[in-house]
Order: structure tokens, then C-alpha cells, then sequence
């Protein structure tokens, strides 16, 4: 999804019911860069611009584009690149709450 386009969305007009969307800040362990990405139709879509993923070097950076879209709340998914087989007691990623106000 292009990042006008999630723009967008947060910022059209609504009806009573709408639901912002749900945006995932992605990152895997032991890795030091995140992406941006946005659950639409039950997938999550990267969000890009130029057609290109949008990647940022620190959660402060990420924090920042947060807050210039406007985004009220978004999780940070954190995958786990250790298990390479995967398990089916252990989930493959943990979704943890960012904290987006600012004082």
C-alpha cells in the first residue's frame, strides 16, 4: 500500500463505524531495521513509497512517520528468525503495543 493511499484513509470522511486500521511496525530479532506495514483484508501490505517498502533504522525514527500520519496505534511485530522450523507450541511473532504519545 502506498503511503498516500494509507493518507488517505485515516484522513477521508468516516461513517460512525468506522475502524482506523490496524498498522504493524515489523521487525525480526537481532535484526536492527523495521518496516512499515498496514493489515488490509486480513494480510498485511507493506507500506511504500516509489513502490518501494519504506525500511527505518530505529523505533524513534518509526515513532516519528507514526505520528506524521497521524496513526493513533500500532503494534510492533516481532518475529522469530531462531526458529527456523517453526513450532506449533511456540507462535512465530509476538504483536506488542507501541506507546505513540509524546509529552
Amino acid at each position: 500500500m502506498h503511503r498516500k493511499q494509507l493518507d488517505k484513509w485515516i484522513h477521508g470522511p468516516h461513517k460512525k463505524s468506522y475502524q482506523p486500521p490496524k498498522v504493524f511496525v515489523i521487525s525480526c530479532s537481532g535484526l536492527s531495521q523495521y518496516l512499515l506495514a498496514v493489515e488490509y483484508k486480513h494480510k498485511l501490505e507493506p507500506i511504500c513509497v516509489d513502490g518501494n517498502p519504506i525500511h527505518f533504522a530505529s523505533l524513534e525514527q518509526v515513532k516519528e512517520e507514526l505520528h506524521r500520519l497521524d496513526v493513533e496505534r500500532a503494534y510492533l511485530r516481532l518475529h522469530n528468525s531462531y526458529d527456523e522450523f517453526g513450532s506449533e507450541t511456540v507462535p512465530m511473532y509476538h504483536d506488542i503495543e507501541l506507546t505513540l504519545t509524546t509529552h
